[in-house]
Order: C-alpha cells, then structure tokens, then sequence
C-alpha cells in the first residue's frame, strides 16, 4: 500500500509502495493526488530503463519531445527522454572546457523546464542513474507560496503582466553568444503570465524562470530588476526543499506552480548521470504579446 511521507510541511513529499515500472491506474491517481497537494514527490528505490520511465512518464500526460536538442543531450535516446550526464562518450566526465560542461552551469539558475516553449512543461521526472557522493542535490522552490508571501502591493502589480522567455536566456548571462541562428528552438521566444491559477486547485502561483528575458511592455532594466526580485523572494528561507540524491530515485515535479536548480558538485572527478521524461500543460500555452500594456503606474511602481 502506498504512504506519503511530507518532507517539508506544506511541499515536497516522499511516496513509499509504488514501482513506478508496474504503475496501475490506481498509483498514478494516487500519485496525481499527491503532486497537487506537494507539487514535487520524490519516489525512493525504482528500477527504470529508458522505456519503462517513458512509458511511465505517459500515464500523466502527453510527453515533450526534445527531437531539436543537440545530440549531446539525447545521444542514443528517444526523443521524449532527455539525458542530464556529465559523462562523454569514453564513459568519463567531461572536460572542464566542454561545451556541454558549460552549458550545464545555466542549470544551476532558478528556473522552470521548457518554459521557453509554446506549450510548456507540466511534470518534469528525473531518475537518478548515478548519483555524485558529495554535492549535486536538485533544490525546489513553491511558487504557491510565494505568491501567498506577497505583500498585497507586490501583488497588484505583478497581476496582469507576462514575461517573454527564451532557451538562450540563461546561457547568454554565462557568456554564450554563438547559438545557431536557424534553429527555431534556440531563437524563438514566447510570452507567459506571470501569475497563473491552478486549475485543480483555483490556488495563484507565480511562474518565473531563469529564461524570463523581460517583463513585456515595461522597460528592460525595470522589469529585470522586478524579476530578479521575485526570484529572490521565492527561493527565500523556509520555501525551499532540497533532495540529496540516492541511486533509484524518481523525482516527479509541477513546473506549473515551483522552481528549480543543481547544485555544484565536482564535475571534474564525481559522475553525475540521470535521464528525464516531461509531459506537457497546453493549458498555459503561450499567450501572445502584442496586445499587451502595462500601466504607467506600475512601470513607475517597479522602477
């Protein structure tokens, strides 16, 4: 019989008695319960190839795809499982000038999965292959509750505005310049609201992420500070849960309502090798931007 354990008091929480290779129609209602009550569930002890944890993945929803990824990230994959791994093709980490390396860093910002897509990440699942002895924990951040810590003036004026987003966000405050410009997965950008309604609950959230380029209709330095803000309100003492990985581990999360980082460990001598499977929210596909204006009184509120 499956139990829920918290692992924070009103967050995270662990399910013991469920094999995720094996689910029935009833662990996954089960599981659906808990992720809305917990929005992340970790679940201890699983044994997954890459079918089974994207066939698992599928009981939730329609799976993402990451067919336009670089063949760094979903070498010898399907294309709705996403390899998150510090290992090269001789089996040992990468080297520290690696491209791949580098650009794993921009994992360590806040941020939420694919919310640079049209129609974003609804749950993230990210099993833990080999996990690093020291360091290299997942961090989450309940956007739930940051949005209920707000101060009603913050809230007013963060109500109604919409963020633009963008895949090379993140990347470009670590240096990157030199994205292909053809790729439409790299140089497209969407527009998302800032405050969201959970429709299983009617609860807001907020939606941030480090590839959140700027507040639409406000101006940049404005609008970045605000973000910026937000984020460092979100991610304060006491709103985030951090998991220290174990071999097995399935961490299920809703990127609709929290947040999410790496932790630094030493890449340079620890193996770190996990495998995700997302499935998708076209309830909070992107909205468009043009019709969009912000009143003067909150460009003058968040300067």
């Amino acid at each position: 019989m499956a139990t829920t354990t918290p692992l924070t008091p009103a967050f995270a929480a662990r399910i013991e008695g469920i094999d995720a290779a094996r689910a029935s129609k009833a662990d996954v209602a089960f599981i659906r319960e808990a992720l809305i009550a917990h929005c992340v569930i970790v679940l201890p002890g699983q044994a997954l190839d890459g079918d089974q944890q994207a066939d698992f993945a599928a009981k939730f929803g329609q799976l993402d795809s990451y067919s336009q990824m670089s063949g760094d990230y979903a070498r010898g994959m399907r294309k709705d499982l996403l390899q998150v791994s510090n290992l090269g093709e001789d089996g040992k980490p990468v080297a520290a000038g690696d491209r791949r390396r580098l650009l794993d860093m921009g994992n360590r910002f806040w941020h939420t999965d694919a919310s640079f897509k049209a129609v974003p990440a609804h749950l993230s699942m990210l099993y833990g292959i080999t996990v690093t002895s020291e360091g290299g924990e997942t961090q989450f951040a309940d956007m739930r509750a940051a949005w209920d810590s707000l101060d009603p003036d913050r809230r007013e004026l963060v109500e109604g505005l919409v963020a633009e987003h963008s895949s090379t966000t993140a990347r470009r405050a670590l240096g990157f310049d030199d994205f292909d410009a053809t790729n439409p997965a790299i140089t497209g950008r969407v527009t998302h609201d800032l405050v969201r309604v959970l429709p299983e609950t009617g609860r807001k959230t907020l939606y941030l992420s480090a590839h959140a380029d700027h507040i639409v209709g406000m101006p940049k330095p404005a609008g970045r500070m605000l973000l910026a803000e937000l984020t460092e309100h979100a991610t304060g003492p006491g709103n985030v849960y951090t998991h220290t990985w174990h071999q097995g581990d399935l961490v299920i999360w809703d990127n609709r309502c929290s947040m999410h980082r790496s932790c630094r460990y030493r890449a340079d001598r620890e193996t770190r090798h996990f495998r995700r499977a997302s499935t998708t929210a076209p309830e909070f596909a992107a909205r468009t931007g043009s019709d969009i204006s912000v009143p003067a009184w909150k460009i003058e509120a968040a300067a």
